[in-house]
């Protein structure tokens, strides 16, 4: 698979985890986002959140939103470009 290609079927793989995590999510992005601001750190915007189907997810909101859908959606769904392949040791 070229370079190309790679890019193309992890884009793809990051906008349906995404989806998903805002389906899963009470409220869709709203809820999401909100979820993502109560786990600490900066708030956030549901619009802000929305705009990672575009722009990408960035790494340490990945892994927020793993932790705040308990694992319903992996990290390494939403940027395989850094954790695909990762093994896990219990801990997230």
């Amino acid at each position: 698979m070229s370079n190309r290609q790679m890019r193309v079927a992890h884009s793809t793989q990051m906008i349906r985890a995404l989806q998903r995590a805002a389906g899963l999510s009470d409220n869709g992005w709203t809820g999401l986002a909100a979820a993502l601001s109560k786990q600490g750190g900066k708030p956030i915007s549901k619009q802000a959140v929305h705009a990672w189907l575009y722009r990408g997810v960035p790494a340490e909101r990945a892994v927020q939103i793993e932790r705040v859908l308990d694992g319903a959606v992996l990290r390494e769904e939403l940027r395989p470009d850094l954790y695909e392949g990762m093994h896990r040791d219990g801990g997230r």
